[in-house]
């Protein structure tokens, strides 16, 4: 267990640390403009790369279930994600015009080479899920620690040849490519009987998965819609670095998810967790805003350049703006280890994103308002609707 979890720890940290220098050198490159339209761009593609992603819960699952027949279920796995990828990747093209205006893209390119990024996605998916169904979480960590290096590599090369915005967003197809060549060179088992599955059970274990990177992502997918291009790009630089707290937190109280399902119908326990969980984030909240109001500016200024340097003043404030949503994944993550309640937390999604939507935001402020006062009303939702079941028998009912 420790050595399957220093791999993942390494390739978790490797992936931030190499994305996080992929972030800085594009801003960098393609200035405030250019890297706020990079952004729009990027949220959409994790967003739909975080849908893609649920699939892999499913896999796993299966994977697990009929071990005895693993090699012939992965290469049934292997057409649905070929046939899930053509979707996406068709799909992807015939939205374009629609996508290129509605999130105000200069360029219908960009979201074909997007849906080429979604393509690559479902089959490096399914590959790493047979890996982790047999618990090789060493493969799967060098698989990803590669898929990034590729990408930062590609990136410097593209741009540097001339290929800007482009060339920022075909680096994760190279990225992913590279990734999904060691992976089949890994688990091989090409030809064979084949074991196939009802498709709606696949689906419907994927959509029972904790979308926590639809509420991430969504502040940079429509800043495009409400700001000019260049109050876009500073914005982008703000959330791309709060968004390291966001991460951060995530992670550390990730550790408090078995626990959730270990003491499930322990109301008095549960609320210990939560204290302790709560705790946690509160005290990386004061300290990371003393690290920035102490000398944030200097080290922003230094990833980011000079020109983002009017941007730094809301960094504080959007730290404290995404709080409400930090506490609300905490419920998330409850939620989805007790298996209930799903339907709140597509809720949740689906009234966040209208927010974006119809709501009229006349500056950055209006917009960081709005993300923490709609996700502190669902932290109250959540805290109701899990907490008001307690009785005297000390255990937790939840409503469906």
């Amino acid at each position: 267990m420790i050595r399957n979890l220093s791999f993942v720890s390494f390739a978790f940290f490797y992936a931030n640390l190499t994305g996080y220098i992929f972030h800085f050198f594009v801003s960098r490159s393609l200035g405030a403009s250019g890297y706020g339209e990079f952004m729009v761009l990027y949220s959409l593609m994790l967003t739909v790369g975080n849908f893609i992603n649920l699939f892999a819960n499913a896999c796993v699952r299966e994977f697990v279930k009929y071990r005895e027949n693993a090699h012939s279920l992965l290469r049934y796995m292997r057409y649905i994600g070929l046939f899930l990828g053509f979707m996406f990747l068709f799909v992807g093209v015939i939205l374009s015009p629609f996508l290129k205006e509605f999130l105000k893209i200069s360029n219908l390119y960009y979201i074909w080479i997007l849906a080429g990024v979604w393509f690559f996605q479902f089959p490096v998916v399914i590959e790493r899920a047979y890996l982790q169904s047999l618990e090789k979480f060493k493969d799967i960590s060098l698989s990803l620690v590669y898929e990034q290096s590729v990408r930062l590599i590609s990136v410097f090369i593209l741009i540097y040849s001339g290929l800007g915005l482009e060339g920022a967003l075909i680096s994760s197809s190279f990225g992913l490519s590279v990734a999904l060549f060691l992976l089949l060179s890994k688990n091989r088992n090409f030809t064979g009987n084949i074991k196939s599955l009802p498709f709606k059970d696949i689906l419907k274990t994927s959509l029972f998965a904790s979308p926590v990177g639809f509420l991430v992502y969504s502040d940079d997918l429509f800043i495009r819609r409400v700001f000019d291009p260049h109050t876009a790009g500073l914005y982008a630089s703000v959330s791309l670095t709060g968004k390291v707290f966001v991460w951060l937190t995530v992670t550390s109280v990730s550790v408090f998810f078995p626990k959730f399902v270990r003491y499930r119908k322990d109301m008095r326990a549960i609320k210990k967790l939560f204290f302790k969980a709560f705790l946690l984030v509160s005290l990386l909240f004061v300290v990371i805003e003393v690290l920035l109001f102490s000398f944030g500016k200097y080290v922003f200024v230094a990833l980011f350049s000079e020109k983002f340097l009017p941007a730094y003043s809301f960094l504080p404030i959007y730290v404290l703006c995404i709080l409400p949503l930090i506490f609300s994944l905490i419920f998330v993550y409850l939620l989805t280890a007790l298996g209930r309640n799903m339907l709140l937390i597509y809720t949740h999604v689906l009234f966040y994103y209208a927010g974006f939507l119809v709501l009229p935001f006349y500056s950055i402020s209006s917009y960081m308002f709005y993300i923490m006062f709609i996700n502190l009303c669902f932290v109250l939702v959540y805290a109701f609707t899990l907490f008001q079941g307690e009785r005297d028998s000390g255990k937790l009912k939840l409503p469906i």
